[in-house]
């Protein structure tokens, strides 16, 4: 059973006791995910970090730490794979 399997089985047992219909599914997910991100960052600016910028620090971190892994440093060889010859251009025959 899904969510919509769901919704319509409440539907039809609100309809039957005279209560209002619930809401249909999805309808609050936006305002869930800004009560999450308000949450994230209140308990941010308790702990004394900025409210803002910790996903891109997050990433950035991520990003140089994945580089540095896969030897992507800057004191030794490169480790990626050897370039191909460019595909010879395609012609068109004369008319």
């Amino acid at each position: 059973m899904n969510a919509t399997h769901q919704y319509l089985f409440d539907t039809a047992r609100a309809a039957r006791l005279g209560d209002p219909p619930p809401p249909a599914p999805g309808t609050h997910d936006l305002a869930v995910l800004r009560a999450a991100r308000d949450r994230r960052r209140f308990a941010r600016v308790l702990a004394g970090r900025p409210a803002r910028g910790g996903l891109r620090t997050a990433l950035s971190r991520a990003v140089l730490f994945g580089a540095a892994l896969f030897g992507a440093s800057r004191s030794g060889p490169s480790r990626t794979a050897p370039s191909r010859p460019a595909p010879a251009p395609c012609r068109r025959p004369a008319d």
